[in-house]
């Protein structure tokens, strides 16, 4: 997914890059769940997930879907898939975002989980069970630590047991994600 960043006046896109992939007619249809979040649409503010999983059941896209995506195995940078599917997801159809963790920073560690609490917040208003997982290159015993214990905020506030992070996995090739889309679909 691309960086978000601040939209120019005027355009009809909110700050999320995650918030855009969703229909528009969604946020104004009062009998859809998106609609919860309209009011404050544009005050989101969060960086995007590296990825998401979805599962789209529209077969008239799939072939659309397969060429786009070989496309953007041979340009990884491209925004091509994220651009078909911008304005075209329905809320059901998201199971996951994916955060990927290259630096070993301490401070770099809590963007990630701030993304994963913005997400997993607009889930939980919107009666989704989204999940959120880290990939990481290397894992230390404090990523370990937060990214397995961490609550989620609005877990805080509601006095329950939220967890954050739903898994953490590490990466070295293509097939260690395997388990990770394995569990996203599973729900």
């Amino acid at each position: 997914m691309p960086n978000s960043r601040l939209q120019i006046e005027g355009v009809d896109e909110a700050y999320s890059n995650f918030l855009n992939l969703f229909t528009k007619d969604n946020f104004a249809n009062v009998n859809n769940a998106l609609a919860k979040i309209q009011p404050v649409k544009d005050k989101i503010f969060m960086p995007s997930p590296n990825y998401i999983i979805v599962i789209i059941e529209n077969h008239v896209y799939s072939n659309i879907i397969k060429s786009l995506l070989q496309q953007q195995t041979r340009d990884p940078e491209s925004l091509v898939l994220y651009n078909f599917l911008k304005g075209k997801l329905h809320i059901e159809e998201v199971k996951a975002a994916v955060s990927l963790k290259t630096s070993n920073r301490p401070d770099r560690r809590y963007q990630p989980l701030f993304e994963a609490a913005m997400i997993k917040a607009i889930g939980y208003v919107l009666q989704q069970s989204w999940k959120y997982y880290m990939v990481v290159s290397e894992l230390t015993p404090a990523d370990r630590t937060i990214f397995s214990t961490a609550v989620a905020p609005h877990g805080v506030a509601l006095e329950q047991n939220f967890k954050l992070v739903d898994g953490t996995y590490p990466y070295t090739r293509k097939a260690d994600l395997v388990p990770l889309v394995a569990a996203a679909i599973q729900h």
